[in-house]
């Protein structure tokens, strides 16, 4: 088995690898064939795994999550490279390509590998992800049925990570921005209860997010503590001229005045958040 990916899997969840060869097997194909389908994998299950654990999930539902996050997209090996990265807007039939990916996904497993109520329930998302949660999505099926829980949390993973990371033919959507978009498919597009689990873990302003201020000072989300409002983390600022404080929790009651303004792309200050946040950890 490849050691690195390996690596990137363990630090989401713990399993013993022999048991998931095919699984690896197929993680393995897609890093091959497309790198950010894969990084996306992993994010997705990153994000997936954490909302588990948030839903007291045991230690083999989460496995059996963290496999259905990585190999949602399994599909996409089967989807030209030019649509799959396309810049421009699809044609009506480089979207129906586009749209056979969670079908393919479950042919191509079909025929190699023999189908069982385990991995079914690992497969789950790989076809289900993008049918939403009223069931109006695709692939349409004739009887509708209740979407596994595996892949309502994974839909709303996918959709967050898609929203927040840059691609080649757009720039990403700041995070609270692309939840305030998300909660608008609450009961639709989304299981409600699922996505109130995400943002109530994430918070308004997720850990990492560079926000401003109402006295115009930048900042980097650090935590939420556990009694703490979703929308009032700690921060630690990173323009201390007009103080000398360096920690702002706006949980306590000294802060309360205080407001985030809007979040910002580090990039355009040239704050390097996760070097912020390491320094923080130590």
């Amino acid at each position: 088995m490849n050691a690195a990916i390996l690596r990137e899997i363990s630090s989401i969840f713990t399993c013993d690898f022999p048991l998931f060869e095919a699984e690896v097997a197929a993680l393995l194909n897609i890093r091959k064939y497309d790198e950010y389908t894969y990084l996306h994998s992993l994010n997705v299950a990153r994000l997936s795994v954490g909302l588990g654990r948030r839903l007291s999930f045991t230690d083999d539902m989460l496995v059996d999550l963290g496999w259905a996050a990585l190999l949602h997209d399994i599909g996409k090996l089967h989807i030209p490279l030019d649509i799959l990265n396309k810049m421009k807007k699809f044609s009506a039939d480089e979207l129906a390509v586009m749209q056979s990916h969670p079908v393919e996904a479950l042919a191509a497993l079909a025929e190699t590998q023999p189908i069982t109520l385990d991995r079914l329930r690992r497969l789950s998302a790989a076809f289900e992800h993008h049918q939403r949660y009223d069931l109006k999505g695709y692939p349409v099926v004739q009887k509708k049925l209740t979407l596994h829980p595996f892949s309502r949390i994974v839909a709303v993973a996918d959709t967050f990570d898609a929203m927040t990371t840059d691609r080649i033919y757009q720039r990403r959507i700041l995070p609270d921005m692309a939840l305030k978009i998300m909660a608008q498919g609450f009961g639709t597009i989304f299981d409600p209860f699922v996505l109130q689990a995400f943002i109530t873990s994430m918070g308004v302003y997720p850990v990492g997010s560079l926000v401003r201020l109402d006295d115009e000072r930048l900042g980097v989300v650090t935590r939420y503590l556990s009694e703490s409002q979703i929308d009032r983390p700690e921060i630690v600022l990173i323009d201390k001229t007009s103080s000398s404080e360096r920690f702002i929790d706006l949980s306590l009651p000294e802060h309360r005045s205080r407001k985030i303004l809007r979040s910002e792309f580090p990039e355009d200050f040239d704050v390097n958040v996760q070097e912020i946040l390491n320094e923080v950890r130590r």
